[in-house]
């Protein structure tokens, strides 16, 4: 029969063992949390949306050196399918196919792939430089584009060019009206790091193979968009008290190629899902229209004038120098 002494030895060792056992299980543990990469599902606290939205169809900006119009088309489209995209609102100027009818072919491909189309104007009107009946019109000369293309679904969307809607408000509220006598939607933004001043650099570093510029505009590319998605739900919060369901602004320019791809892994990484301009519109928020002097900016913005908010200082350091970059 064990003695009193031997239990307590007995019992005293097999403490000792769980111990040791669980400090070496906190340890690996800890190792293996250290290497591993980012889950791939966001938490809580990372869980934000986004409704990506693509300007300037068929054609923007410079055509890099051995591309085609159709090849950043396809390459966009490629890079949204592998990511598993839902459907991405294109925004036309129709005005290209009448000086290139080769161009509709990206319309083609953008359809294809079961993306939908909206109107940007046919010309890429300004609307704050031009009269009212000007303006209506070039709305109205988009669409025998889009009922092509868009083949009976709905293409009842605008989107501003320059993100301008009038520099009175008067001229503002008559082209609302203008809007929804024709059943249009504004399909506002909240995010946008002037992904379109990357085209014109990139396709002259490209020309000089200048591959330490080209760097260089990756990652100048990477930091807006980085800062962006900072931003965007400090300055909603700022706003509403919460974030909100977000619209990106982005053009089917040379660069796109090139960045597009990283830019949808850093929304995974940052735990952003991609939904559609619908369901973002569904915010409530975009139901209200800024009473302002002159309209244009982001909707964020606009709203932060309305309500005369002084906004946060934004994040990020100095910027690179697009225009000078291989001059």
């Amino acid at each position: 029969m064990p003695t009193l002494r031997s239990l307590y030895c007995s019992a005293a060792f097999l403490l000792s063992a769980i111990l040791l056992f669980g400090f070496n299980a906190v340890g690996q543990q800890a190792q293996v949390s250290s290497n591993s990469p980012s889950p791939v599902h966001p938490t809580a606290e990372q869980d934000h949306r986004i409704a990506l939205t693509f300007d300037d169809l068929p054609v923007h900006g410079p055509l890099p050196q051995g591309l085609t119009r159709e090849d950043i088309a396809n390459s966009i489209i490629h890079a949204l399918k592998s990511a598993d995209a839902p459907p991405i609102y294109g925004f036309v100027n129709a005005t290209w196919l009448k000086s290139d009818p080769s161009t509709a072919q990206v319309l083609q491909l953008w359809r294809n792939a079961g993306f939908p189309l909206g109107n940007h104007t046919f010309s890429h009107m300004d609307p704050n430089t031009n009269s009212l009946e000007a303006f209506e019109k070039n709305i109205l000369d988009d669409e025998p584009t889009l009922k092509k293309f868009m083949d009976g679904q709905d293409w009842h969307w605008l989107r501003f060019p320059y993100l301008h809607e009038g520099e009175t408000p008067e001229k503002h509220h008559a082209i609302m009206d203008f809007l929804k006598l024709h059943n249009y939607r504004v399909a506002q933004i909240t995010l946008s790091f002037g992904d379109y001043n990357y085209n014109e650099p990139y396709a002259r570093c490209l020309a000089k193979n200048d591959q330490p510029a080209i760097e260089q505009l990756k990652q100048s590319y990477l930091d807006g968009a980085n800062e962006q998605l900072t931003d965007g739900p400090k300055l909603a919060n700022l706003i509403y008290g919460r974030d909100i369901k977000h619209i990106m602004l982005l053009h089917i320019g040379g660069f796109e190629t090139v960045m597009l791809p990283k830019l949808l892994e850093l929304l995974r990484q940052r735990g952003w899902n991609l939904i559609t301009l619908p369901d973002a519109t569904s915010d409530p928020v975009y139901a209200s229209d800024p009473e302002l002097p002159t309209y244009g900016g982001t909707f964020l913005q606009q709203v932060m004038n309305a309500r005369h908010i002084t906004p946060p200082p934004p994040t990020g350091g100095s910027k690179l120098n697009l225009d000078a970059i291989c001059r």
